[in-house]
């Protein structure tokens, strides 16, 4: 395994839950961002959390950085924030609002890119592509800062310059990669209430 710096996402609107700081909010008596990190600690030699609101509160969990001068342009203001703020050169970046991530992410990620020689790796939820689970090397910082200049904002379509290998997850539950509103919140409760009873294998 490389040496990997986790970078978690926590800049978003939380537009479709009036305007809720997500990773903030409790999920069955524990703020989301602490079972995001519970996962992804594990696989990393170091966590950062990229937020542009309620610092204090983030950094009683781990280093805090903001999105800086590109803040407001959506999740690639936050990889490239935490690409900055990395000390390894692989970067893990997850959503902040992913409510169950796996436990081998890391690992499943770096076989993906080591199987096809590719740049960067990404998971395939078996729907399709979840570009903001990735492993990314800093070295591809300057080329995203320049496609940030350049007033590109899209995940997707700065990918299309690299080779990509995909982790198939296909075998995952869809709502552990993000919740969105009030009824995946709900929905979400149940299920992560089941897995904690034992009562959902």
């Amino acid at each position: 395994m490389r040496h990997i710096s986790a970078v978690i996402l926590c800049g978003g609107a939380g537009e479709r839950l009036q305007g809720v700081d997500k990773p903030l909010r409790p999920l069955l008596g524990r703020p989301l961002i602490e079972r995001v990190l519970e996962r992804v600690r594990p696989q990393a030699d170091e966590a950062i959390i990229v937020a542009n609101r309620s610092p204090g509160e983030y950094a009683r969990y781990a280093r805090v950085v903001d999105d800086g001068a590109y803040r407001g342009r959506g999740p690639l203001a936050g990889i490239a924030a935490g690409l900055a703020a990395a000390a390894a050169e692989w970067v893990l970046c997850v959503p902040g609002d992913a409510p169950l991530l796996p436990g081998d992410l890391a690992e499943r990620l770096d076989s993906a890119l080591t199987r096809v020689g590719a740049d960067v790796a990404l998971v395939h939820d078996g729907r399709g592509r979840q570009p903001l689970c990735s492993l990314i090397p800093r070295r591809l910082r300057p080329e995203l800062r320049r496609y940030l200049d350049e007033g590109g904002t899209a995940p997707r379509e700065w990918l299309k310059s690299y080779r990509v290998a995909e982790a198939d997850y296909a075998e995952w539950p869809l709502w552990g990669w993000s919740v969105n509103t009030p009824e995946e919140w709900a929905l979400i409760e149940h299920h992560i209430g089941e897995r904690e009873t034992g009562s959902d294998a």
